[in-house]
């Protein structure tokens, strides 16, 4: 069984870990990566950090509505209940569990509605609204279909609204080794780490490949922010914790060395309607 399926029974027997991960299931971020320390605090700040840089880059006000597709323990939308007034925030999820946690951890202040479901990204429920802004935050990577939840997202969001994604992107120069890598070894190697509850496949893309999912549903690329090297502390702390877990040293610094060699990049992908 992978890490993230058994994620929360750990929490019990482990508080650092619960520190780290019991807000945010996705990278960290570091203004200056040289400061990293490498302790699970230090990442759990740097966590946080990454989804303040989504809301900053998003430029989020009081009072509009937002989807957070793939919100794990909803720390993203924890932030924003902390830092605005009068919004209406939708966290989806299709890990039950997570989305229970969610629901007791993160209670409404500021006079905000918040809602957290158990739904696929990819088949959204009727909100009975439209919002403002959407949010995939290092998660459409284990979508059944980026296309699809482009279009679910088209149909929930208003007119002048926008989508914030954040991913791993392939480097046009290594597609299709990438392809190739992709599909015989590295989706089993990350399931079977990971786990089923962190993703069921794995399907990285590059730039063009937005632009052309981008075209076709309506939506159009307007920012592409690169912070690759500000993630990339990350991946010492996450390959301690699986090494440690699975002794899979392989799946631990195969993301790592992409990352390095700027083959993989974190991105920010900002879309408009």
């Amino acid at each position: 069984m992978g890490y993230f399926d058994t994620l929360i029974e750990k929490f019990e027997d482990n508080p650092a870990l619960e520190e780290a991960f019991g807000k945010h299931i996705h990278w960290g971020y570091w203004e200056n990566p040289d400061n990293a320390t490498g302790t699970l605090l230090d990442f759990a700040m740097a966590a946080n950090n990454l989804s303040q840089l989504v809301i900053k880059t998003a430029q989020i006000q009081d009072a509009v509505s937002i989807l957070d597709a793939g919100c794990g323990f909803g720390g993203t939308i924890s932030l924003l209940n902390d830092s605005f007034h009068n919004l209406n925030l939708y966290g989806v999820n299709i890990d039950n569990a997570q989305v229970e946690r969610a629901r007791k951890k993160i209670l409404p202040q500021n006079n905000n509605n918040i809602q957290f479901i158990n739904a696929n990204a990819c088949d959204l429920p009727d909100f009975n609204l439209l919002f403002d802004y959407s949010i995939a935050l290092e998660c459409i990577f284990a979508f059944p279909s980026r296309e699809i939840f482009f279009q679910q997202v088209r149909k929930n969001l208003k007119p002048a609204g926008k989508l914030i994604i954040v991913d791993f992107i392939i480097n046009p120069n290594m597609r299709k080794f990438w392809l190739w890598f992709e599909n015989q070894i590295l989706s089993k190697l990350i399931t079977d780490t990971y786990g089923s509850k962190a993703t069921n496949q794995v399907k990285f893309i590059g730039i063009k490949e937005y632009e052309n999912i981008a075209k076709n549903t309506g939506f159009k690329l307007e920012k592409v922010i690169d912070i690759n090297k500000n993630v990339q502390p990350t991946y010492p702390v996450i390959n301690k914790i699986i090494v440690d877990n699975f002794s899979d040293l392989i799946t631990a610094k195969g993301l790592e060395i992409f990352s390095q060699f700027n083959l993989i990049n974190y991105q920010i992908l900002v879309f408009s309607s």
